[in-house]
């Protein structure tokens, strides 16, 4: 939705009586969105994204002071491995929370760009790319972020609005729609600063991003573009590659670099994400070095370009025996994996895919193979 002409806005405003002064702050506040990306929305106050989305102003109101009754449906899935917590925290806004921040995505978040080292999080990233930049390395250091979402407070995400050239209360307003109070961040941490200065507003406890909102994941690459322009200058000087792929740092170089030099190199990167207000995540902090296995993101790049890992092979192909054999085939196999023939259908079909993004010709074979199964007549017949 584009701005009207500075012209036009004048004209039609002082036709309704509007001062002078309001309209220069709002065709200034649209020429600063408009510097950063043309296609964003411009939105100047709480009323106006009213306006634009058809949602009451006084409900967007209360989302912002935090006085909705439950906007967020809240479950937990329990983490793999653990880390300070055992559980994942899903955050997933209702019906109107949700529409909304669609609305966010589709019209401000989608034409933003995250650092060029990121390869998550938008239409235009890929993960096959992140791991073929760290293709024949001899050392990889590999790094998780803990909780990445959850770190990423509404106070940065109020300053990333900030920076698209928004208004700074809207900013704030918008950052509250975009984010979840939580006890489990304790209380604010400025509780004798009162901003904003409106009583309305005023919350306990700070906000976060809710992992499960549509909006999140970028703004999380925007919260973290400061600390990766940071880590990217900190590789270069010690000539590394970085790339993030969310909350999976990697950084790599050749054989002219030893052991000591990427430890100390690990140590400035883990001091670098801390100051940044970031908690690396020890337990999958690893250096990888000539004679072990280098795997970015799955997949393997200890040579000229990324590759499956035996495993992943094995896994497609045990479901191609058991799913091309006579006397098993997909009802049984589907049954031994407790779910429907629909599911394992999907299932393997996605493995497949995703071997054909990476390996093109074992991809292929493999698909052949999916293909020549016999399934039964209700399930999809339609192969891509």
């Amino acid at each position: 939705m584009p701005a009207p002409s500075p012209q036009r806005y004048r004209s039609q405003g002082r036709r309704e009586g509007v001062d002078d002064a309001v309209l220069d702050n709002a065709v200034a506040t649209f020429e600063r969105i408009r510097a950063v990306d043309p296609r964003i929305t411009p939105v100047l106050t709480l009323r106006h994204l009213s306006h634009l989305t058809d949602i009451p102003f006084l409900h967007l109101r209360d989302l912002v002071a935090r006085h909705v009754h439950r906007p967020y449906k809240f479950f937990y899935l329990k983490k793999r491995i653990p880390s300070r917590n055992r559980v994942r925290m899903i955050s997933v806004p209702n019906g109107t929370l949700m529409s909304l921040q669609r609305w966010i995505v589709d019209n401000i978040l989608q034409f933003t760009r995250p650092h060029t080292a990121s390869y998550a999080f938008h239409p235009e990233c890929r993960p096959y790319e992140a791991a073929a930049e760290h293709c024949g390395c001899s050392w990889l250091l590999k790094i998780d972020l803990e909780e990445f979402f959850h770190t990423v407070s509404e106070g940065r995400v109020a300053a990333v609005f900030e920076g698209l050239g928004f208004p700074r209360l809207l900013s704030f307003e918008l950052a509250r729609l975009t984010t979840v109070a939580c006890e489990r961040r304790g209380p604010r941490p400025d509780p004798e600063e009162r901003w904003p200065a409106i009583p309305h507003y005023q919350c306990e406890h700070e906000g976060m991003l809710p992992q499960g909102a549509p909006t999140s994941p970028m703004l999380a690459n925007l919260a973290m573009l400061k600390t990766d322009e940071i880590l990217s200058e900190l590789a270069e000087e010690h000539g590394m590659t970085y790339t993030r792929y969310a909350d999976d740092l990697a950084f790599s170089c050749g054989d002219k670099i030893d052991a000591e030099h990427v430890r100390r190199f690990k140590r400035l990167v883990l001091g670098k994400l801390n100051n940044s207000g970031f908690r690396p995540n020890h337990r999958k902090t690893v250096i990888r070095g000539p004679g072990t296995r280098r795997i970015v993101l799955g997949m393997l790049v200890d040579t000229e370009r990324p590759r499956l890992p035996r495993e992943y092979k094995d896994n497609i192909r045990m479901h191609l025996h058991y799913l091309t054999s006579e006397s098993y085939g997909p009802s049984e196999h589907a049954a031994s994996r407790k779910t429907s023939v629909s599911g394992i259908f999907h299932h393997v079909r996605g493995l497949i895919a995703w071997a054909e993004t990476v390996e093109p010709d074992y991809g292929a074979c493999a698909l052949e193979s999916f293909r020549s199964v016999d399934w039964p007549p209700l399930e999809p017949q339609r192969l891509r």
